[in-house]
């Protein structure tokens, strides 16, 4: 069937008409047959820039004449300027999905907003380690002209293309027809992807007659219904030409399209149902095809709810199909759409009980039970809010506030987090912020409600999709009051969940416009305890942590977030203080710093820790990546040291007291590994060593000292590193000591008591133990060092060649003080005495070789 044979085109430029005379048919009917030819020229680019599309050229848009006329027929007619803005918005609806729509092409295209955030989530996801089909700019290309076509396709109409001969062309040539209707027939087009809601609000007033052309107004509502069904209904063969398919040879979600529409019949209408039909049968291979076309169905079904519910509030006339049949269910739709050698069950994977997966994935299960590490979750929320609305706004580097604050109401303590960010819209607070495992700030809808935000390299910390459910953990009766920056404030709304997450949250306006009069977040939370009770928010001590010797929020509040870049409040007993100000880590008074990390509080300062080695670690373009020094008279006695990400406290280091900064390792957040590269601590720990060397230290301290500036890649200098002859040496004192040996043998670690060889009682082997001479004494272990884990990320980034322990650098000044490779041999020997009594270890001998015989 032609599109001139379709039961619209007849009626409205063929059959004789009682409003509108033979002369106007014509007219209308030319101009849309000379903007068809000039659009099939247009469309046709659509197979070179979406190869893996099905078929968008003329043949789809003549069968949407056929589409609209099968639910129109007898019912809802078109005049004839009504069917020339209606063929057109059919012949532009998607004719943007080509560069040819873009006045500069590609590169017109690549300087779109929507094509720069696709380029920057593709690009993120390779970092993150994904795999891509295509390379981020080809797949951003794609989808920005998917994402744009609809909005671009409101400009068609009026848009002009130049020969290069300076002649100028355009779709529509009769200038009078372009200025009236043009603009109409791109919105029209535009609404082919709005909700159905915006087409009755934007497109509810009439177009009236073109005076001296036609007496006809036009419905502008109509035809966008028409379109949106027409586009919608279109799926049958003609999409996928089965020789086409075989040229092209689409692959994954794209060869399941076609595998689906070159299968499905013209559909037709039964009593008030669009039955949809295939030949042949989809078999068990093409399975995956045949959920994309119930998929598809279920899509033209509610477009047809949707209309239907329009055209009746108007009092129009309704169209002849308001659902699809068997639409509701696979096994009805598979009695027309039909499957052999297998059923098609609705067999998606369900998780019966939500809260309790969310509760365990995003509460205890994964950040353990304390509960400062959901306070973390929510500040790193704020921030990141705050972070973006900087960006957006071009604020500058010290703007945004996040406050927290613990208020009493009556007999309850409630949690208050409130930020002056970029806020949420009701459609992002009831979806991704309760999305559990997809975070907002990489998901498409970020582009869409904040276009800019992800080419501009919003550095979110939140990536999970599961930060905001630690909030459980503190108590079940949780509120977030928010609204978007750029937004009304009667746009501002709550979520309130009263009873954790096995109640139904309940969203409503607040009615407090000042509640946030810049817009933001706020978030509260009903604490299930004192905050300052034993184990509580505040006064949390099982195991050490960070400020657990203190009662001040703010204190504990600073040693959790020591480096965030935004300003940081609390407010407590009424009283606000300032804990951060942004990135002050990078500048503030190195035993403030250390206070802050270690939880202490900065007015107990002493005069040794004034004394600070701190010194930050630079990259090569001068980024500093911490603020940071090595420290060995207080491991294991308190945490003044840690990585961090976002400015908030990540893992422990205990063997570095300052700040370094990180990136997660886990989703918990609670193991990073530095961002500074090998390089960048090599050079700061070499730094560190000289700094050690000249520190009013002990040797035992220092050496300790020696083996972190090890395992952070630099140079010890003149640090020692192991005893002989009750001596600490350095490694070029060991140098010289080896040039008049020919043997050596070495104990690597710490001499301690064991009663099964040791013929001495423990007390005097404590006090009287004394060191052979010729023994050489190499440490190997960090006491008090921490969690293995610690080790781990230190060295992660060493070089293979480099002594990641002190006994691997005492065997490379063997062999350079040997000029090769020693003979190495396991033996029991004298290591020292206890009042006389001998005392014997494993040891290593080392022993030189004569060149010669090598």
């Amino acid at each position: 069937m032609t599109f001139e044979s379709s039961w619209l085109w007849r009626t409205a430029f063929v059959e004789e008409r009682s409003d509108a005379s033979t002369a106007e048919q014509i007219f209308f009917a030319e101009r849309y047959r000379s903007l068809r030819d000039k659009a099939g020229a247009l469309v046709g680019r659509i197979s070179t820039d979406m190869p893996d599309m099905t078929v968008h050229d003329l043949t789809h848009l003549d069968a949407l004449w056929e589409m609209a006329s099968i639910v129109a027929k007898g019912s809802v007619d078109l005049n004839p300027p009504e069917a020339f803005v209606f063929g057109g918005a059919v012949l532009l609806h998607d004719a943007a999905m080509t560069l040819c729509a873009y006045p500069d092409g590609l590169v017109g295209l690549r300087r779109e907003t929507a094509w720069q955030d696709a380029f920057a989530r593709l690009r993120l996801a390779v970092e993150d380690g994904g795999r891509l089909a295509a390379s981020p700019e080809k797949l951003a290309d794609a989808e920005a002209l998917r994402k744009l076509h609809a909005r671009q396709a409101e400009a068609l109409p009026t848009m002009s293309w130049s020969t290069g001969t300076g002649h100028v062309e355009h779709l529509i040539d009769d200038p009078e027809v372009r200025r009236f209707y043009g603009p109409k027939i791109g919105r029209i087009a535009h609404s082919h992807w709005w909700p159905i809601a915006r087409v009755e609000e934007e497109l509810s007033n009439d177009l009236g007659p073109l005076g001296g052309r036609t007496g006809n107004r036009i419905d502008l509502v109509k035809i966008a219904c028409l379109l949106r069904v027409a586009d919608a209904m279109h799926l049958d063969r003609r999409r996928a030409p089965a020789f086409l398919r075989a040229l092209l040879n689409p692959a994954g979600v794209s060869s399941d399209h076609w595998a689906f529409q070159e299968r499905m019949a013209v559909p037709y209408v039964e009593a008030k149902a669009l039955v949809y039909s295939a030949a042949p049968a989809f078999d068990v291979s093409v399975a995956e095809a045949w959920w994309l076309a119930y998929d598809a169905v279920n899509m033209v079904s509610r477009e047809l709810r949707g209309v239907d519910l329009l055209l009746q509030k108007r009092g129009s006339d309704r169209l002849l199909a308001n659902r699809v049949e068997g639409a509701d269910l696979p096994t009805d739709l598979a009695r027309y759409v039909e499957t052999e050698g297998w059923s098609p069950v609705d067999s998606t994977v369900r998780v019966s009980d939500v809260p309790k997966i969310v509760s365990s994935l995003g509460g205890s299960k994964l950040y353990g039970d304390n509960p400062r590490a959901a306070l973390r979750e929510l500040v790193q929320n704020a921030a990141d809010a705050v972070l973006a609305r900087r960006q957006l706004q071009r604020r500058g580097a010290d703007w945004g506030t996040v406050t927290v604050s613990i208020e009493r109401r009556s007999d309850e303590h409630w949690l208050v987090v409130q930020d002056d960010g970029i806020g949420m819209s009701p459609a992002v607070l009831t979806g991704p912020l309760i999305d559990f495992g997809n975070s907002f700030w990489r998901s498409p809808m970020a582009a869409e409600e904040l276009p800019g935000l992800q080419a501009g390299g919003i550095a979110a910390v939140g990536k999970y999709g599961i930060g905001f459910f630690s909030v459980f953990m503190l108590g079940q009766h949780v509120r977030v009051t928010s609204r978007r920056y750029n937004m009304a404030s009667d746009t501002i709304r709550s979520l309130e969940f009263r009873n954790g997450l096995g109640s139904r949250p309940i969203l409503y306006d607040p009615n407090q416009p000042d509640l946030l009069p810049d817009g933001g977040t706020r978030v509260e939370v009903l604490l299930e305890s004192d905050p300052k009770e034993e184990n509580g928010l505040v006064n949390f001590k099982r195991g050490y942590q960070p400020g657990s010797d203190a009662r001040a929020l703010s204190i504990v509040l600073a040693a959790l977030a020591p480096a965030v870049p935004v300003r940081l409040m609390t407010v407590e007993d009424a009283v606000p203080t300032q804990v951060v100000s942004a990135d002050d880590w990078l500048t503030m008074h190195e035993p403030h710093l250390l206070a802050r990390v270690a939880g202490a509080d900065p007015k107990k300062i002493g005069e040794q820790e004034s004394q600070s080695r701190l010194r930050p670690v630079v990259g090569a373009d001068g980024q500093i990546f911490g603020r940071a020094m090595i420290e060995t008279t207080i491991w294991g006695s308190q945490r003044a040291g840690c990585l961090t990400v976002g400015g908030l406290r990540a893992s422990e280091l205990n063997v570095i007291c300052g700040v370094l900064t990180g990136r997660e390792t886990t989703a918990a957040r609670n193991e990073a590994e530095p961002l500074a590269s090998g390089e960048a601590m090599a050079a700061w720990a070499t730094e560190q060593a000289a700094l050690l060397e000249e520190a009013q230290l002990d040797e035992e301290d220092k050496a300790r000292g020696a083996m972190v500036v090890l395992l952070c890649g630099g140079d010890i200098g003149g640090l020692p590193m192991a005893r002989l002859g009750g001596k600490w040496l350095s490694k070029d004192d060991l140098a010289s000591a080896l040039q008049g040996l020919d043997t050596i043998d070495v104990f690597t670690g710490q001499i301690r008591y064991d009663e099964d060889v040791d013929d001495v009682h423990p007390r005097d082997f404590s006090h009287h133990f004394e060191e052979a001479e010729d023994v050489l004494f190499v440490p190997d272990a960090l006491p008090g060092f921490g969690s293995a884990s610690a080790q781990r990320i230190l060295a992660k980034q060493l070089p293979a060649e480099h002594p990641a322990t002190l006994i691997s650098l005492v065997i490379m000044v063997i062999k350079a003080s040997w000029g090769h490779m020693p003979d190495e041999g396991d033996a029991n020997a004298e290591v020292g005495r206890v009042n006389g009594e001998t005392i014997r270890r494993d040891v290593t001998s080392y022993c030189r070789v004569d060149a010669s015989t090598q």
